[in-house]
């Protein structure tokens, strides 16, 4: 465009010298004219250097393709885009302010079979529906992290976290807010990153999970160190334990409540044990922790408050390509305050394995954990123990960001509580063999 515009104007420029010239009647006219039109000649014929249709389409889509990783000022100043890993964002001019949004949905099949009262139970639902906020107020030292979630019964918009930390310097952090206690490992790896469809049975019956606290954390390059002082967990001699997210200061059944926990990077890198699964890029690896939990129930409240629990897990993780192994070991043990309660010591095992038959694409696991009540199944189950396995496969279309995951639940005993994310319904007295296969899709953003 710009070089036939310019061509026109020597055209142009040209008759009206030309013009000029015959009626001055000047004596080297015509010499004069028969240049001009000779390098007007030229410049239509020389195209050597001009961009052909196909060489323009390629610099518009390289400039679109650069464009997608940029940012965008908007008209107040702030900036907005998708960083890789993080989302879509908000942020303004000098950085001190930063929002990330991300999503996540679990859609799940599930088909479960047991002996009484109901043969067989399938169904569809929206297991996991959860948006949440990352980022830093006012400083990078001040970061956040806010989630809530769709409840799968009913719809209902409920709090998972509302967190804060601020950045001491050196490793060290300090924290507060609604999130998950520093205390089994499946837990402290997020929903999306499990290796089988759901976290296990055991992790049901021994979990803390999202309580109210503050914490002090450290993580070095091969210690990572957290103490917590929460509000802790109602604890359960026979089934899954019952939760003190989303609780007022007097609702919560506990005096006073200390987790800690301590793992140390052996090899590998921190990242890359974010997850459960083994990618073609992560290095040999190996994560040792161990984690306490110790609180006291309210005093004066009668059953089921009045106990002292204390809990305790040893764990490990070792990758190397294209395989996983995951184990760990958790007590749960019980001193009542009143005379009315009974004390117990539970203890779990889990072991848990993955394979890539097809590196970052196509994925064989199975689990295998096991759990002895210590007598706290009386007149409620045959059992004093369940044990149960896990088989299945993960297919990443794109990592965790889109995978599908398939896997059949099979209970040797008798499942003693319903645990409805694991897909287990409670047993009749004395049935064994329950077991149920499920299959999800999960999408990830980012």
């Amino acid at each position: 465009m710009r070089r036939g515009g310019w061509i026109g104007c020597v055209m142009v420029g040209g008759s009206l010298v030309g013009a000029s010239a015959a009626a001055a009647g000047g004596p080297d006219l015509d010499a004069r004219i028969a240049a001009i039109e000779a390098q007007i000649a030229e410049l239509k014929n020389d195209r050597t250097s001009w961009l052909t249709a196909e060489q323009t389409r390629g610099l518009v889509s390289e400039a679109l393709a650069d464009s997608e990783t940029r940012s965008s000022l908007l008209q107040n100043g702030a900036l907005a885009g998708f960083r890789e890993g993080k989302g879509f964002f908000l942020s303004n001019e000098d950085g001190s302010f930063d929002l990330n949004l991300y999503l996540y949905t679990q859609f799940r099949a599930a088909y479960n079979d047991r002996q009484s009262p109901d043969r067989s139970t399938f169904g569809f639902e929206e297991n996991r529906t959860v948006i949440g906020a990352t980022g830093h107020a006012g400083s990078p030292d001040l970061t956040y992290a806010i989630q809530g979630a769709f409840d799968k019964n009913g719809g209902t918009f409920v709090l998972d976290d509302a967190k804060f930390a601020w950045s001491l310097g050196g490793g060290w952090q300090w924290g507060w807010g609604q999130g998950k206690a520093p205390f089994l490992r499946e837990d402290l790896l997020g929903d999306t990153r499990a290796l089988a469809v759901e976290r296990s049975y055991v992790h049901a019956l021994t979990t803390i999970n999202r309580t109210q606290g503050t914490w002090l954390n450290y993580r070095g390059d091969i210690i990572d160190f957290w103490i917590s002082f929460n509000d802790g967990v109602k604890p359960s001699a026979t089934g899954p334990n019952t939760l003190n997210k989303n609780t007022a200061f007097g609702s919560d059944g506990v005096e006073w409540a200390m987790t800690s926990r301590v793992q140390a990077l052996v090899g590998g890198a921190w990242n890359q044990f974010n997850d459960w699964t083994t990618w073609s890029t992560d290095d040999p690896g190996l994560l040792v922790g161990a984690a306490v939990h110790w609180q006291d129930g309210e005093y004066g409240t009668g059953s089921p408050d009045e106990l002292e629990t204390f809990m305790w897990t040893v764990d490990a993780s070792f990758e190397m390509q294209p395989a996983n192994l995951a184990a760990y070991v958790v007590g749960l043990h019980t001193n009542p305050n009143s005379s009315a309660l009974a004390g117990y010591d539970q203890i779990g095992i889990v072991v848990q394995g993955g394979y890539h038959l097809v590196p970052d694409k196509f994925e064989l696991f199975g689990r295998y954990e096991w759990y002895d009540f210590d007598g706290a199944l009386a007149g409620v189950s045959a059992d004093d123990q369940i044990s149960m396995i896990t088989l299945g496969f993960n297919y990443y279309f794109r990592q965790h960001g889109w995978k599908w995951t398939t896997d059949w639940v099979y209970a040797f005993d008798q499942v003693p509580a319903s645990a409805g994310a694991q897909n287990l319904l409670a047993d009749a007295m004395g049935d064994d063999g329950q077991w149920a296969i499920r299959s999800q899709m999960q999408i990830s953003i980012p």
